[in-house]
Formats: structure tokens, C-alpha cells, sequence
């Protein structure tokens, strides 16, 4: 049997969770880059199918997580974005 994976009362009425990605292809959670995205987070909204990556002009579609970061595609180019380890917040 597969693992489950259950909603909670955190994430039961959200529907996606969005990072932004900026030029230094570092993750942040404001549109102004000023507070890098928690790797926890980035992971957990990956693993939940909600996670969206905004760029300047575009929208990319999360396609793998790996230990180096998340792998994010605009239809042509994949790139590889990373978020803060706890500690680096």
C-alpha cells in the first residue's frame, strides 16, 4: 500500500502555495525577494501537489524534487531552484 498523505487543518482550504523565484534561482515567499522560502515549506507543498513558482514574466510547473533544490520547467527549460535550510533564515 502506498503512503498516505493527509490534509490537515493547516493546508485543508488552500489551494496552492506559491514561491518566487528571482534571477539568483533562490525561492523566496514575497514578490520583492526579501525573505528566502524554507526548504520544509518548498518540500511540503511539493510533496502535496500546491506548489507553484512564479518568475518575473512567467509561471513554472514543479517537476522534481531533489536534495539540491526543486526542478521547475516552463514547458522549455528546466532550471534547479533552492530554498533556506532552517538555519539560514
Amino acid at each position: 500500500m502506498l503512503k498516505t498523505i493527509y490534509e490537515t487543518g493547516y493546508d485543508l482550504h488552500v489551494a496552492n502555495y506559491v514561491a518566487y523565484l528571482h534571477t539568483d534561482k533562490k525561492l523566496y515567499e514575497d514578490e520583492a525577494h526579501k525573505t528566502q522560502a524554507k526548504k520544509a515549506d518548498v518540500e511540503k507543498a511539493f510533496k502535496l501537489g500546491r506548489l507553484l513558482v512564479m518568475g518575473a514574466d512567467k509561471t513554472y510547473l514543479p517537476v522534481a524534487l531533489l536534495a539540491a533544490g526543486v526542478v521547475v520547467t516552463d514547458g522549455t527549460t528546466a532550471v534547479t531552484c533552492t530554498a533556506a535550510d532552517a538555519d539560514q533564515t
